[in-house]
């Protein structure tokens, strides 16, 4: 089954310079292709990810799309189409995106959502973070080219459902400037609490750090752990519980000047311990 992704302008009576309407579509096609090309390469595909147009509908301006078939794999097609409907979701909340943290930030939500897709095996997205910032760099410039009163939306049509999409976000960067720092890996053992768990299926678990107060999303690789909390074999972690365990954090590094470090992705190798209700007082140490 091939997934369809509809994207609908609602244009001003009477406008002036009509040409933008079009172009705008335009820009919002190409947003969205170059969008879905870094999640299928967050996946593993190197296949180019395209979409084609079945038809235009009459009213407003609306473009109703699939992808060209046999390029990506029907999975990643679903993932990648579901996805940029959540993507729309988490942008309708905020106003801009201007730094690299808030890049990653959005990119590390989207390999949560990308994580669930259901393959019969785990799956670890990772998203290039600089091709990501163009990507949303090309939505943003698609955004500029409606009037305030003009709106658009992205429906998934498989499900119907009409996501808005946040015309008034910005993307106020240069991304050819952005992720040209350093990342290092650093394996630790550390205490956690568990801000938000995920009762089903792969995605990255909400955690803040008792050791440096850092706050993060990671993905727990102890399937055996994982199939038995999600099972109900293991208690519902509390808000005063702590996990202990082991990890591999990814810690980027931006150039001199041009930010703080910070985790751009965790994995949880290993569940060494829930400690219930303890309410660990802690001293914060440095990130690095």
């Amino acid at each position: 089954m091939h997934e369809t992704l509809k994207i609908k302008i609602d244009f001003a009576d009477e406008r002036q310079r009509p040409a933008e309407i079009f172009q705008a579509m335009s820009s919002y096609i190409e947003a969205y292709q170059a969008i879905g090309q870094v999640m299928a390469r967050s996946l593993g595909d190197r296949e180019e990810f395209a979409l084609r147009l079945e038809k235009v509908e009459a009213g407003s301006v609306a473009s109703v799309l699939r992808a060209v078939p046999g390029l990506v794999k029907d999975w990643i097609e679903t993932a990648i189409f579901e996805s940029s409907i959540k993507l729309a979701e988490d942008l309708s909340e905020i106003e801009s995106t201007s730094t690299e943290e808030e890049v990653d930030h959005l990119a590390s939500k989207l390999e949560t959502e990308l994580a669930k897709s259901e393959t019969g095996q785990m799956i670890d997205p990772k998203i290039d973070r600089k091709a990501f910032a163009h990507a949303l760099s090309k939505l943003s410039e698609a955004n500029k080219r409606l009037l305030l009163e003009e709106s658009a939306s992205a429906t998934f049509i498989e499900n119907d459902k009409v996501t808005k999409i946040n015309t008034h976000w910005r993307f106020n960067a240069n991304p050819k400037d952005m992720f040209l720092g350093s990342t290092e890996s650093k394996s630790c053992t550390d205490k956690l609490y568990v801000r938000a768990p995920i009762n089903i299926g792969k995605g990255a678990w909400s955690m803040l750090s008792a050791s440096t107060n850092s706050r993060f999303n990671a993905r727990i690789v102890d399937v055996a752990w994982l199939d038995e909390y999600q099972g109900g074999l293991i208690p519902a972690i509390g808000p005063k519980d702590v996990m202990e365990a082991e990890l591999v954090l990814e810690i980027y590094t931006p150039p001199p000047g041009k930010g703080k470090a910070f985790i751009s992705s965790a994995k949880i190798l290993r569940v060494i311990q829930v400690h219930r209700d303890v309410g660990l007082k802690h001293e914060i140490t440095p990130l690095l």
